[in-house]
């Protein structure tokens, strides 16, 4: 195979070539939205939302995003980092009953050398895995291959998450 096609891939590329002065924080942005397909947001707690990630690892890669935008952890405050907890607690909840995974990888990639793609915007991964969820189109060509949409994750995500955890933390 000489080509892939990940023709979806484009908005994320020219977004990234607009300045940060000119543009809003993404992370800001979604958190003014309201949960639905359309935004992949899936809750809206007291400092902090919960959103699909665009790009995800595998399905059901959430993000818990705090309101506050900040880069770094040590800016973030107590009460703000307790909502986030808990949090992060009910999406491997939900995750577990939506997806059965073998495993978890939960945390921040914080500044650009810590591989954060969104830098200035301190947030947390919330990953699904499964024993041999990787395979040679990662290893080979930096590519994931994922057998659901963002949209088909968000409606099994968002009807477990209505149905266990009506209430903010």
């Amino acid at each position: 195979m000489d080509q892939l096609w990940a023709g979806w891939r484009q908005s994320f590329i020219e977004g990234n070539q607009t300045s940060k002065i000119e543009a809003k924080c993404v992370l800001c942005t979604m958190g003014d939205l309201e949960p639905s397909p359309l935004s992949h947001v899936v809750f809206r707690g007291t400092h902090n939302y919960v959103v699909l990630n665009a790009y995800p690892y595998t399905p059901g890669h959430l993000m818990v995003v705090p309101y506050a935008h900040v880069a770094m952890l040590t800016e973030i405050e107590p009460q703000v980092l307790v909502e986030n907890s808990l949090v992060m607690q009910k999406c491997v909840e939900v995750l577990t009953k939506v997806y059965a995974p073998g495993g978890f990888n939960v945390g921040a990639n914080i500044g650009r050398a810590g591989g954060a793609a969104i830098d200035d915007h301190v947030h947390f991964h919330v990953v699904p895995r499964w024993i041999g969820d990787t395979n040679f189109m990662t290893s080979i060509a930096n590519i994931r291959v994922l057998p659901e949409s963002l949209e088909s994750s968000y409606v099994r995500i968002f009807d477990w998450w209505q149905k266990s955890y009506v209430t903010k933390p």
